[in-house]
């Protein structure tokens, strides 16, 4: 993984405020330069708390929700009203503050609509493939390893699609439809979420390519921006300058 820019926050709650911010931000700069923009979500907590800040402060800033493409990297292969589906989630928080559009919202596959995670990635990466390229992609690297639904032990299967149907994912529920590697590389750029001391070996191990770490291979096509807070950065170099 090549850190093509890293910002370091203090705590949890001004990484969460501060992506939430600078996020609504790329996607405003994005939608005036080419009148629209996509959004790929990721699940957990970490997330949680940016989607409930954006909530916050969305009408201080011109975005347009109704011409914003909603994606997910990841979510559970349960049916589509329960409660730990991550996209249910996000819209729970982000539907009452800004006006999307439905028809531009595209949630992973559930088991309501399709017979197994594996036809429901296929169905994912052909739409995927059908659409424009997603311009921002958020992703967390959990101290498991996990980014996205991919965790360590799944590396040793062969990316053959953008898009992977999992049946052991160490989680709440083990059917996880997810954007492989080469899904998530096709994201212009790729925000990489970690936070707390935990995730420290992790970060450390990613930014030194460890072929058993999933973000390692992770780029974007364009930019990877990682986003931590101070100790989830801790085994990270860093120098103060005085000028």
């Amino acid at each position: 993984m090549a850190l093509h820019r890293f910002l370091r926050f203090e705590n949890r709650d001004s990484l969460t405020s501060g992506v939430a911010s600078l996020l609504i931000q790329a996607m405003c700069a994005r939608q005036k330069e080419t009148g629209k923009v996509s959004l790929c979500l990721t699940g957990g907590t970490l997330a949680n708390e940016i989607y409930d800040h954006m909530a916050v402060i969305g009408s201080e800033y011109p975005l347009k929700a109704n011409k914003v493409h909603l994606w997910w990297n990841w979510d559970y292969f349960v049916p589509l009203d329960n409660p730990v589906r991550n996209s249910l989630a996000a819209l729970s928080r982000l539907g009452g503050a800004f006006s999307f559009d439905p028809a531009k919202i595209h949630p992973i596959p559930s088991s309501t609509v399709t017979s197994d995670p594996e036809a429901g990635a296929e169905q994912y990466a052909q739409e995927l493939i059908e659409s424009p390229r997603i311009d921002i992609c958020l992703a967390e690297l959990t101290a498991n390893g996990q980014i996205a639904g991919i965790f360590p032990q799944h590396l040793i299967s062969p990316v053959s699609s953008l898009v992977a149907g999992i049946t052991d994912a160490p989680l709440v529920h083990s059917e996880v439809v997810t954007m492989t590697r080469a899904g998530l590389n096709t994201c212009r750029e790729v925000w990489l979420l970690a936070q707390g001391e935990q995730v420290a070996p992790i970060i450390e191990r990613t930014a030194n390519h460890d072929p058993h770490i999933p973000a390692s291979y992770i780029k974007g096509s364009e930019t990877l921006l990682c986003l931590t807070d101070t100790a989830a950065a801790s085994r990270l170099p860093f120098h103060h300058c005085s000028l």
